[in-house]
């Protein structure tokens, strides 16, 4: 243990307790007995010094903090960016480092694991691990196991291998996550994250949207997707025009009153009754019709019932095997002669989803065409890294 391990005095992780845990994945061979017996050597190291005997145990390694050990990953990931600075000459972003491992240049970064045995395949893994483990634990996932660090469990189940994922993002294949988002602060999908978890858990996939608008009106949890203003892909899209339209999953309303302002009668329905109270409170006056509807469980008399309907981020929010009946509903309000937009997050088909939300794949985009509804124009927009749909349907008057 000693050969693979960097005691760092400098960098306090628990109380009082300070170490720098050995390579990620050095440990996930160790039978559990051994983890504790170096749990002790540990123990006796850093905190007996003249007060614990070897045959005692203070604490054992797996059990320190969650936050003990997400410290231990900021630290690298900062490490990680001071390296990149020094050698770009700049500031550096997470995106820069993996640029210059893309490039092939990850060699060049001077950091402390470099000195180390690595258990990593190559380079660029190394220097990526820290990036995307912190990026993971701020979405909510968690190391299954203190030692092997190479696996993560998030707040749905799903699983995350971290090599694997740093080898697809070295390869510079699509990786799934926003790396260039702010990585200060609080995590503004955090709270989505934990009652979509719950909410999930007891078997109900759209529960969670009111617990989130409800808790965010008392300042407890924030609103990921609430900008406070209409979704730019839908403005640069929308012009005048006259007519019935409907707003899928309308939040607080800043899409439904850019609609209304543009000419258009104007329904807008969110499962979530705070969410339209809140979007009614919002714009007292307004002419905007908001409801508390299901999009799984439409009022029938919708049926064909819209001359534009407007589906922006609703469907990713619901679990994937919901998609092809939610799909299917908002193709049905179309009215003969009228139009769908959808605006969605994108990703490949069979891309990594670290969820929610469940981002659309192109073949969800062409499962729009149904029930009579034609494909018009497909946007395929790709930004660093983001990918976003915006797709416009129509059905023949």
């Amino acid at each position: 243990m000693a050969e693979v391990t960097d005691w760092d005095t400098a960098q306090p992780i628990g109380d009082g307790v300070a170490l720098m845990p050995v390579p990620s994945g050095v440990m996930s061979t160790v039978p559990p007995k051994l983890a504790t017996r170096l749990g002790k050597v540990v123990s006796h190291k850093l905190i007996g010094r003249g007060g614990f005997a070897l045959g005692m145990r203070p604490f054992r390694m797996a059990d320190l903090p969650v936050e003990a050990w997400a410290r231990v990953g900021e630290y690298q990931r900062e490490v990680v960016l001071e390296a990149a600075a020094k050698l770009l000459g700049r500031e550096a972003t997470n995106l820069d480092v993996v640029e210059l491992v893309v490039a092939g240049r990850a060699n060049e970064l001077e950091w402390w694991h470099k000195e180390q045995p690595c258990p990593h395949p190559t380079p660029g893994v190394c220097v990526l691990l820290p990036l995307f483990d912190v990026a993971l634990r701020r979405k909510g996932y968690v190391h299954e196991h203190t030692f092997a660090q190479r696996e993560l469990v998030g707040p749905l189940g799903d699983r995350v291998g971290l090599v694997e994922l740093a080898a697809k993002a070295e390869r510079g294949e699509p990786y799934g996550i926003l790396l260039g988002g702010l990585m200060t602060g609080r995590d503004a999908d955090a709270d989505a994250n934990r009652l979509a978890a719950e909410s999930l858990a007891h078997g109900d996939p759209t529960g969670w949207f009111e617990r989130l608008y409800a808790e965010s009106a008392s300042g407890d949890a924030i609103v990921p997707w609430d900008s406070r203003s209409p979704h730019f892909l839908l403005t640069e899209w929308a012009h005048p025009g006259h007519g019935r339209a409907l707003v899928v999953g309308a939040g607080l309303g800043d899409d439904a009153e850019h609609l209304a302002g543009l000419g258009y009668e104007t329904v807008a329905f969110d499962v979530s009754e705070s969410a339209v109270r809140l979007a009614q409170e919002r714009f007292p006056g307004s002419e905007v019709r908001y409801q508390v509807a299901d999009l799984l469980a439409p009022p029938p008399e919708w049926r064909h019932a819209f001359d534009l309907v407007v589906e922006i981020m609703t469907v990713q929010a619901l679990p994937e095997p919901l998609h092809g009946r939610a799909i299917a509903a908002i193709a049905e309000f179309v009215r003969p002669g009228g139009t769908l937009l959808v605006i969605a997050s994108g990703r490949e088909e069979g891309g990594p989803v670290f969820a929610p939300p469940w981002p659309l794949t192109p073949s969800e985009i062409g499962a729009f065409a149904t029930g009579g509804l034609e494909s018009g124009k497909v946007e395929d927009l790709r930004d660093g890294e983001r990918h976003r749909w915006r797709a416009a349907f129509h059905r023949p008057a």
